[in-house]
């Protein structure tokens, strides 16, 4: 009784010879290929335990037809020895990338060959239940029906390979995970057809949404609520689903329901987007019609999957360390030295096109009193809840930054000194009623607020703004604090 069939393809008569004698000796059929299209040919039709293959054969080459053989579902578990002439490391590092599972030099001692024959044997052998190639699977009466199949697989490598370089490209806008994701989803919807295409970044708690097609404002919402659900599925657990943020491109795209909208039938796909061993987020595409592109997409997202991951970490990486070399480290607000260089792109702004904006300095009043009384632990705690307070009141356009102690510098862009005050005394109200440790009866602030703005008389340089919203602070701290003044400079606006 054999002991497994074995498919030797080379083209040098003495080592088929002598190879062949080895392995009948063991107890092993041999089938011989001796070019590279009859090795494809008896890998289908006679369906072997093992293949050994030379790299140097006539009409195709051992890595294309290793390449091949592993790329097709119906033959990419059978083991494959390279058995060549060829020592350089490169040739072994090509014959493992083309999915060899072992590498053997020519002049082998024939018990390291049976030794490595004999372990892929019986490896193939244990899993030959759920690895056996189908009986109807494929027809390969004669050459050219092996030639399409052939060309088949390398019209799908190269379908593969044509989405992979297209997600390789995103490294371009890395400085920007939302780009990078959105990029990422527009492909997929070009190759899969799907109108929408969701991430959920767990740590972030955010969704990036990318609506491609006219789609009813109720589908969209079932979608996201299978989104969350599948998130939740994959261990996330939002704090606060309320502050979970959304960024929506395409939202033109978006219609209102009109109440006849069937919610039911939505197919969707996904994986989740893994990094060092840990799950960071989902990726989901869906489609409003059940069952529109099911295994398409299933397929194409397995394609992807690890290259699309590691694009979106990286810019997920890259744009964290941008942020920490701009944000203060305990207020998450903007750092001293970025406000300089905020303050610098919107002066250069207001001067060319004649535009206006405003600038805030905030201080906490009596802070050391604070210190002194609950500890620096709770000052910084205290500090951190105001940069929250002050980020909820403030536009998304408006740049907060910890200009040093417990002083805050606020940019407000296209606002004159009027709008600047009415958004000054919001500021100060807000922070005059949150309590910020405790119930009722816990710890209140107060803070004052003093403000400048572009254009103004006399106002040169960019100092000169700081300085006169600096002097407006310290009128505010003279006056009886918890108020907002303007500069001494923009007269019968003092308060």
């Amino acid at each position: 009784m054999s002991k497994g069939k074995i498919l030797l393809a080379d083209d040098n008569k003495l080592v088929v010879k002598v190879t062949t004698a080895i392995l009948e000796k063991e107890g092993y059929s041999v089938s011989v290929a001796w070019d590279g299209i009859e090795a494809i040919k008896k890998a289908y039709t006679e369906k072997p335990d093992l293949v050994i293959l030379d790299i140097e054969m006539p009409k195709i080459n051992g890595y294309q037809v290793c390449r091949l053989l592993k790329d097709d579902e119906y033959t990419r578990q059978i083991p494959i020895i390279m058995l060549t002439g060829k020592e350089r490391q490169s040739d072994m590092f090509w014959g493992i990338q083309t999915g060899a599972d072992a590498y053997l030099v020519k002049g082998f001692d024939p018990h390291r060959l049976l030794s490595v024959v004999h372990e892929w044997i019986k490896d193939s052998g244990e899993k030959k239940g759920s690895i056996a190639l189908k009986e109807d699977a494929i027809r390969l009466e004669d050459e050219s029906g092996l030639m399409r199949r052939i060309i088949d697989i390398l019209d799908k490598k190269l379908f593969q390979s044509t989405i992979l370089n297209q997600i390789s490209s995103l490294v371009a806008v890395a400085d920007d995970y939302r780009q990078v994701i959105k990029g990422g989803l527009e492909i997929l919807n070009r190759v899969v057809g799907n109108p929408v295409g969701l991430a959920i970044l767990f740590d972030e708690a955010e969704e990036i949404i990318n609506v491609s097609t006219p789609l009813e404002i109720g589908v969209l919402k079932r979608i996201r609520d299978i989104a969350l659900e599948t998130a939740i599925g994959y261990g996330w657990e939002p704090e606060d689903m309320d502050t979970l943020s959304a960024v929506i491109y395409g939202e033109e795209n978006l219609r209102t329901d009109n109440g006849h909208t069937d919610i039911k039938t939505i197919s969707t796909a996904h994986i989740p987007l893994v990094s060092r061993k840990k799950i960071f987020g989902i990726l989901l595409l869906a489609h409003k019609d059940n069952g529109s592109f099911g295994v398409t997409a299933n397929e194409v997202l397995k394609v992807v999957r690890g290259h699309l991951t590691m694009v979106i970490d990286n810019a997920r990486l890259y744009d964290s360390m941008k942020q920490l070399a701009i944000t203060d480290g305990l207020t998450r607000t903007f750092n001293h030295r970025f406000f300089h260089e905020l303050l610098e792109r919107e002066w250069l702004r207001a001067e060319r096109y004649n535009s206006v904006f405003s600038l805030m300095m905030l201080d906490i009043d009596d802070f050391k009193q604070i210190n002194d009384t609950y500890g620096h632990l709770c000052g910084d705690e205290l500090l951190k809840e105001l940069a929250k307070v002050l980020k909820g009141k403030l536009r998304a356009t408006d740049s907060v930054a910890r200009y040093g102690g417990e002083e805050f510098a606020i940019i407000l862009p296209e606002t004159n000194g009027d709008e600047a005050f009415i958004a000054g005394e919001r500021l100060r109200k807000a922070v005059e009623e949150h309590i910020f440790i405790g119930d009722e009866s816990g710890l209140r602030i107060t803070v004052s607020i003093g403000i400048s703005s572009y254009p103004a008389p006399g106002l040169k340089e960019r100092s000169d703004l700081i300085r006169r919203a600096d002097n407006a602070l310290y009128a505010a701290k003279k006056a009886g604090k918890n108020r907002v003044c303007f500069s001494a400079e923009e007269a019968g606006k003092k308060i």
